[in-house]
């Protein structure tokens, strides 16, 4: 049950433990001066999920590439992704694909994180199905061909547990 939700500056995160509820007395105990933009209260009660998917290692390979100082990381490289740390990744995770060239520049400004896991292109890149049936109004060059297979640069297809944890997480709102 959620008595209130004020949001929560990925930034400033820090884990606290799972309570059914968070009492008001801890916004002034310090708890409020980190309230900004991003996750909500409901991501405190319900753990990190995003914090969960982000240390795996199919998803730490993606410092490998996406991180400014990466050995991967080339001139082609999708340019707003930066997975060195798990909040310039979330943050990052909140904006539109840049940087792209050749058949991929089709889903330039396209939102990493959409409406729901259908809609979103980082599940595109990383599910072939959705990937096969993407469509997104407003970009009609991000086509199923202009999305970037993701799964080979990971070794392979996620994990299918994982891969729904990562839809579940951006259906619910991304917290």
């Amino acid at each position: 049950m959620t008595l209130f939700r004020l949001p929560i500056t990925p930034l400033s995160f820090s884990p606290l433990p799972r309570a059914p509820w968070l009492p008001v007395a801890l916004l002034g105990a310090g708890l409020g001066s980190s309230l900004g933009c991003g996750d909500t209260l409901d991501a405190l009660e319900n753990g990190d999920t995003f914090g969960r998917i982000y240390d795996t290692d199919e998803f730490q390979t993606c410092s490998g590439c996406h991180a400014p100082d990466a050995e991967g990381r080339t001139a082609d490289i999708e340019a707003t992704q930066d997975w060195s740390t798990r909040d310039t990744a979330y943050t990052t995770l909140r904006g539109d694909a840049s940087g792209m060239i050749g058949n991929f520049q089709g889903c330039n400004g396209v939102p990493f994180l959409g409406e729901s896991a259908e809609q979103s292109l980082l599940v595109a890149s990383l599910d072939e199905t959705v990937r096969a049936q993407f469509s997104l109004p407003g970009f009609p060059n991000c086509t199923p061909d202009a999305i970037s297979d993701q799964t080979a640069k990971i070794g392979g297809p996620l994990p299918a547990g994982l891969l729904q944890d990562l839809k579940d997480w951006i259906d619910s709102g991304a917290p």
